[in-house]
């Protein structure tokens, strides 16, 4: 059953990985991507919090999430070049007042679905293992390859965040919401690099094996009227939060005629003088 908004914890499986059985995720085939990132998971039965019930509500700066309104008036989520046109300098507007960044930019998005129900070229399911889009080496790499695009050099800017997005597509998601893991609590024997393959390059992403120190959170029953933003890279050093793992997760004894979960992520490297 969905957890009531008020319930301060949920009990739910989350998928950890095997350190010893971590290979590439590949990304090349045109079938739905799998929402696991290895054959064999460690699945844990967790406690996870809510994070709409805490007297402090997460921030990006102090927990490394943030949940918002979505305010932006887009009129097609699901045409690529109305989501640049319209949404893409919404965000990072919106960004730039939430982290005081100089500027920002926005290098991709995708939207995922539980259900193959979307007639796209790119089929990506919620990833339901635990995760950081970036590791030190690959976000310096994507970094310098999107600032290119751009003529701009690194060197003009004192540090970067790599800052996700995630917007329900969905009136009520019910199905996969996201989990939030502290990083607070995770130890560096508990990081590992996991290669990610995609058509053209091979890249690198950051996985997680298990401990009874995790303090996970979410936000249940969130709209469309909603988004959440977080850290997912922070080149800062003395940053409180560098990065905030997370997974998509299930929800035992969901009532089937429920929507199921599409939402869109969109990437956003956001930089500081």
């Amino acid at each position: 059953m969905q957890l009531h908004s008020s319930a301060k914890t949920l009990n739910a499986t989350l998928n950890y990985i095997f350190p010893e059985n971590i290979e590439a995720f590949d990304l090349r085939s045109d079938a739905k991507s799998a929402d696991v990132l290895a054959s064999k998971v460690d699945a844990r039965l967790m406690n996870i919090t809510n994070a709409r019930v805490l007297k402090t509500p997460p921030a990006l700066n102090t927990m490394g999430f943030e949940l918002a309104d979505n305010a932006y008036k887009v009129t097609d989520y699901f045409d690529d070049n109305i989501l640049k046109e319209q949404l893409y300098p919404q965000v990072i507007k919106h960004l730039k007042l939430q982290t005081g960044a100089h500027s920002g930019l926005i290098f991709d998005h995708t939207i995922r679905s539980v259900e193959d129900s979307l007639s796209r070229s790119e089929k990506r399911s919620p990833v339901k293992t635990i995760h950081n889009d970036y590791t030190p080496s690959s976000a310096e790499h994507r970094l310098n390859v999107e600032l290119k695009k751009y003529g701009i050099s690194a060197n003009s800017f004192s540090h970067y965040q790599f800052i996700n997005t995630w917007i329900p597509l969905v009136d009520l998601v019910v199905d996969s919401p996201l989990a939030f893991l502290d990083i607070n609590t995770v130890s560096d024997q508990e990081s590992n690099l996991m290669p990610v393959i995609y058509p053209n390059r091979t890249g690198e992403i950051e996985v997680f094996s298990h401990s009874e120190k995790h303090q996970w959170y979410f936000y249940p029953q969130m709209t469309a009227k909603e988004q959440l933003i977080f850290k997912v890279f922070d080149s800062n050093s003395n940053s409180l939060i560098s990065r905030v793992p997370h997974t998509g997760f299930t929800i035992s004894n969901i009532d089937p005629a429920q929507a199921k979960r599409i939402s869109i992520e969109v990437r956003s490297i956001m930089l500081f003088e």
